[in-house]
């Protein structure tokens, strides 16, 4: 069977939705680790999941939305991905 642009298109809008949820419940359960324990490096992991969590839909929302061009949506989610992950990992060498 042949998939229409149009029916992908709702599959990664749905695919995207999971993703926002999921992540946002890992930044609820990493904010409120911190804010029980005062855990400084939890506060940095809830920052770089939500930074992740925001560039899955800043490129669908850059792209869809406002209409730039794929390669630009890309480049932007993934730097904003890969400060995430800097965040994480500072918050793990932050611990010691």
């Amino acid at each position: 069977m042949v998939r229409t642009f149009a029916e992908m298109d709702w599959i990664v809008t749905v695919v995207k939705l999971v993703a926002l949820v999921l992540g946002a419940f890992i930044v609820y359960l990493a904010y409120k680790g911190y804010s029980r324990n005062a855990n400084k490096p939890l506060l940095y992991v809830a920052l770089g999941f939500a930074l992740i969590t925001a560039a899955t839909m800043v490129e669908g929302i850059l792209y869809v939305i406002i209409g730039s061009d794929l390669l630009v949506a890309l480049v932007i989610s993934t730097l904003i991905t890969a400060i995430g992950f800097g965040a994480i990992i500072y918050s793990v060498y932050s611990a010691k």
